[in-house]
């Protein structure tokens, strides 16, 4: 069967089979340009999201933050995130949560996440949820933007990061509302635990 046979098969697109293909989750060989699949598996398909949460989850991928989301789309949008970076095939995931397509519009980090995606490209996903971060945190409400959002993407409570971390859940509350801290080391060792590298942090206070 070639890809579109097996596409019409699962009710997918044959792009969607082609990133199946690149993910390992269908079996084929290369026969000349074309893609020769032997045997068909039973594929599960996540629903696709609403244009809404797909908006918002790439401009979170985009931003790095989750800023501007409250209540149940942070938390959901939180969620996905943390999804996608343990998933052994995040591509996978973002080409069924877009259902297969990508609108057009403006390409930034997020969308250019799910075209890969979509391309069969799963090794630049990969590598692209998991490349060491830095920031450049020299504003107060950055940083509390980047502690509050990699803390709940993380799947951490207050508590649970300022343990890790060995400074007080007040350091933590401090941090997120933007307050300033009377020794940058705090900010580090928060930071740390949330695996972000900060290039500068905001002036300290030193009434």
């Amino acid at each position: 069967m070639d890809v579109k046979q097996v596409a019409e098969q699962l009710g997918v697109t044959p792009r969607r089979v082609r990133a199946l293909i690149a993910a390992g989750r269908i079996e084929a060989r290369k026969v000349g340009r074309r893609w020769e699949i032997m045997e068909v598996p039973e594929v599960r398909s996540r629903r696709p999201l609403s244009a809404r949460s797909r908006r918002l989850l790439a401009h979170a991928l985009h931003e790095r933050t989750l800023s501007g989301l409250e209540g149940q789309e942070r938390a959901r949008t939180a969620a996905r995130i943390r999804l996608l970076r343990a998933s052994p095939d995040p591509a996978g995931l973002l080409a069924d949560w877009w259902g297969g397509t990508v609108e057009s519009g403006l390409v930034d980090f997020g969308t250019n996440l799910v075209q890969h995606a979509l391309h069969g490209d799963p090794d630049y996903v990969r590598e692209a949820l998991h490349r060491p971060r830095r920031e450049y945190l020299r504003r107060p409400d950055i940083l509390a933007a980047v502690v509050g959002s990699e803390r709940r993407i993380q799947g951490l409570s207050t508590d649970e990061l300022a343990h890790a971390a060995g400074v007080a859940v007040s350091d933590v509350r401090r941090l997120e509302r933007g307050l300033p801290m009377s020794t940058p080391s705090i900010a580090r060792r928060v930071l740390n635990v949330l695996g972000v590298e900060p290039t500068a942090l905001p002036d300290l206070d030193c009434r």
